[in-house]
């Protein structure tokens, strides 16, 4: 305890020294701090109303002085926000007096980053006792983007709904260890960022297709649904998932019953979905013969849709879009076009699966029994700790980073893995976890 009491301490005391020490050569040298003044801005330490407070003020000096007086209110963070400002603006003698304050402040920001991955038990335990950082400060440049035009809307007291569709295939040769606590810290994750949670475990193929229509059925005012996130964690195979039923079907039949074809009321908002599952080549025409047949999909109820009518259809019609805007599809791993032989003989699971699905599948999404799989962890994880500051495709990249760090079986080659992103995005997503309403407003907790 005192270590860590000393360390915070001189934490503190470094950042502070940082202006302090290196005051009088910035305000001497630093020729456009307006620039610098929109640098903080852009990376939502500064607020509006500071960054135009420094444009308004005419003598260059006294900018600098004013820049450097706010950032001292603005916390340790700004020391390392005020090193990249110097660098984007051409400053790189005034960056370099602040490198070594900003490489402590870097290494305190992934303090909560485990040395390795998978990580160990006790860095896992730690984390899964954490609960996700939100925003405490209703003036905080972290709301920034709230409400702005080129980001999706998410200010529900709740956002919309989580279904995690998750087969673990017990007691045979398919079996996926570790599922279940995957499922537990996903959903601890999306209640946290204020998500209503659904999860169906061990469902045949065609039920779950059946299912995500009831539950879009159910929605009676998509008013009060902002975005939907689907995760699907089976086997799998290029663009297939497996059913509990070892049937597959395909995964586009499942994520079109959200899109903006089948379900009007989610026009214009975001839906994610997360795949935990093998992205191997195959046989296609042997997998369109396998595959279980779903019947064309009925529109969602008119019902429903006149409820959310008023929201995204004011008197000129909304422009047709593509059926799969705003969809981001998060995937464990690259879609494979080739496979070594070798792959054959080395798949971790013993003979039904291996036999049967060695030519279907790519690099393969590792497992953990103790902390899940590798994907989805890492998903947990950097969501936790850094959703409330960062942008959805900066999150997924903090992702590969942590999954990069492992090494998979010696038998594999330790091959390095990474989840692969496909985005029809059209705006920014934050997830602002710890606000709601239109203005926004702290939960009580």
């Amino acid at each position: 305890m005192t270590y860590i009491r000393v360390y915070k301490i001189r934490s503190i005391m470094d950042w502070k020294k940082a202006f302090a020490k290196n005051r009088v050569e910035i305000v001497k040298n630093l020729a456009n701090p307006n620039n610098v003044a929109d640098s903080l801005f852009s990376d939502r330490v500064f607020t509006e109303e500071m960054r135009d407070g420094v444009q308004q003020e005419p003598e260059t000096e006294k900018k600098t002085r004013m820049i450097l007086d706010t950032l001292h209110r603005r916390g340790q963070r700004s020391v390392k926000s005020l090193y990249n400002a110097f660098q984007e603006t051409g400053n790189d003698h005034l960056a370099d007096l602040l490198l070594p304050y900003a490489k402590i402040i870097e290494q305190k920001e992934n303090f909560n980053d485990p040395k390795a991955w998978p990580p160990e038990k006790s860095e896992q335990t730690v984390m899964e006792e954490h609960e996700v950082f939100k925003i405490k400060d209703l003036k905080s440049p972290l709301l920034h983007d709230y409400n702005k035009e080129d980001v999706y809307k998410l200010c529900g007291e709740k956002r919309g709904k989580v279904f995690i569709m998750n087969n673990r295939f017990l007691n045979t040769s398919w079996e996926r260890e570790g599922s279940d606590i995957d499922v537990k810290n996903l959903t601890d994750l999306f209640q946290q960022l204020h998500f209503e949670v659904v999860t169906k475990t061990d469902t045949p193929a065609k039920e779950i297709f059946e299912f995500l229509i009831e539950e879009r059925n159910k929605i009676k005012n998509w008013k009060e649904v902002e975005c939907i996130v689907l995760i699907f964690m089976s086997h799998g195979t290029c663009g297939y998932i497996y059913g509990n039923d070892r049937k597959p079907i395909k995964l586009s039949d499942l994520t079109e019953v959200f899109d903006s074809e089948h379900c009007l009321g989610l026009d214009d908002k975001p839906r994610l979905v997360f795949v935990q599952a093998c992205r191997g080549v195959t046989d296609q025409e042997k997998m369109t013969e396998l595959c279980v047949k779903v019947e064309n999909q009925k529109i969602q109820p008119n019902s429903c849709d006149e409820l959310d009518s008023e929201t995204f259809h004011d008197e000129k019609p909304t422009q047709i879009k593509h059926p799969s805007a705003d969809f981001f599809i998060a995937y464990a791993t690259p879609e494979e076009h080739e496979w070594s032989t070798t792959y054959n003989k080395c798949f971790p699971y013993n003979g039904s699966l291996k036999n049967k699905c060695s030519k279907l599948m790519g690099h393969p999404p590792y497992r953990h029994i103790e902390s899940g799989s590798w994907f989805l962890n890492a998903v947990v994880w950097t969501f936790k700790y850094h959703a409330k500051r960062e942008e959805l495709q900066h999150l997924l990249i903090r992702v590969n980073r942590l999954v990069a760090k492992g090494k998979g079986s010696a038998s594999f080659g330790q091959k390095l893995t990474v989840s692969e992103v496909k985005s029809n995005l059209r705006k920014k997503f934050y997830f602002f976890p710890g606000v709601y309403g239109d203005s926004p407003q702290l939960f009580n907790e």
